[in-house]
């Protein structure tokens, strides 16, 4: 995929320009990726004995424009060991309702990136290691990635998450974010400053002065009107510092829920910055937005409604619909500190 998004931050009306080619440090990391298109049913190969007879009532989504599973259970696969190296796959049918077409599924292999791609809902893997990390992606004629659809909002306060009762991962719980200029509908536009200083508070545990984030944008070439590319972000990040780190390594992930919370659940990585393309008039946690916007915040965690996301000096609730509408990147972090913090 190539090309330049214009990039505004939802706090401020100036121009902003997304590359797709962010810092990129290592391999072993996915990138994020484009779905199949035209996928053949193929033949089911599986054994009839194999198939575990999943309860699928109610698995697809009841609302959305793009296809998936009501609940993060219901995206579960179940592995059958075939016992001749490969491996059976089965789960339950997404659903669009405000989809078009057929819907497809990809499921891949953390192990070697084996992928089946099929509009069955049950595949074979030759090859593909029973221990290895599957995931899956459903697919119709309007993806899974931004539209001009409308998703379903909320009133974007957190949802209460017992991980004893729930499959969530509260995140680091009620931290105190400084809104670092950025504030919603109006306020300065250094919504990619304002990220990386929350990933700092939230993963590294300081939380950089203000002055100094608003100084170091400026210093990075962003103004009121003018913003910076991900890769001017990331690349000042690396030589100059943010907050008293320098960048290691931005690394890009798939997009999709799963690994959306695996990333979450993995103790090194914790939170990822997001980047999301908000239409104008969308409601996302409870603000209206006056114009059409792309916009960075935190991951910090996920309930069953969808992700938490740290933005605007607050910790909101997305739900999955949303962020299966507007997500369109997201990195995992590495930093060191090498840097004397001024005196405040």
């Amino acid at each position: 995929m190539q090309g330049q998004f214009i990039f505004r931050c939802v706090a401020n009306r100036g121009v902003w320009r997304w590359s797709v080619a962010p810092l990129n440090k290592s391999s072993a990391v996915a990138p994020t990726s484009q779905p199949g298109t035209n996928i053949p049913a193929g033949p089911l190969i599986l054994p009839v004995g194999s198939d575990p007879g999943l309860q699928c009532a109610g698995s697809g989504e009841v609302a959305g424009a793009h296809p998936g599973w009501s609940s993060t259970s219901a995206i579960n696969l179940t592995l059958v060991d075939l016992a001749n190296t490969d491996v059976g796959l089965y789960w339950c049918p997404a659903a669009a309702p405000s989809g078009q077409g057929i819907i497809s599924y990809t499921v891949t292999s953390s192990l070697g990136g084996t992928t089946c791609e099929t509009i069955l809902t049950s595949c074979e893997m030759a090859g593909a290691a029973i221990q290895s990390g599957f995931q899956i992606m459903a697919t119709d004629e309007t993806g899974n990635y931004p539209s001009m659809n409308f998703a379903i909002q909320n009133s974007g306060s957190p949802y209460l998450c017992a991980t004893a009762i729930n499959f969530c991962n509260p995140g680091p719980g009620d931290l105190n974010f400084p809104t670092y200029g950025n504030v919603a509908p109006t306020g300065i536009g250094d919504c990619t400053f304002a990220a990386v200083a929350n990933w700092e508070e939230i993963v590294l545990g300081t939380i950089p002065d203000t002055n100094l984030i608003q100084s170091e944008f400026v210093a990075a070439g962003g103004t009121f009107n003018l913003g910076l590319t991900n890769v001017q972000v990331f690349h000042y990040w690396e030589d100059e510092g943010i907050g008293g780190t320098l960048l290691n390594a931005a690394l890009p992930f798939y997009i999709d829920p799963p690994h959306l919370m695996n990333a979450i659940d993995d103790p090194n990585v914790r939170a990822v910055i997001a980047s999301l393309n908000l239409p104008k008039g969308q409601n996302i946690a409870g603000v209206t937005l006056p114009d059409s916007s792309y916009h960075w915040v935190v991951v910090e965690g996920y309930t069953p409604q969808g992700p938490l996301i740290a933005t605007w000096g607050k910790t909101l609730q997305m739900t999955w619909q949303q962020w299966n509408l507007e997500i369109v990147a997201m990195w995992g972090l590495t930093t060191r500190f090498e840097m004397a913090l001024p005196a405040s």
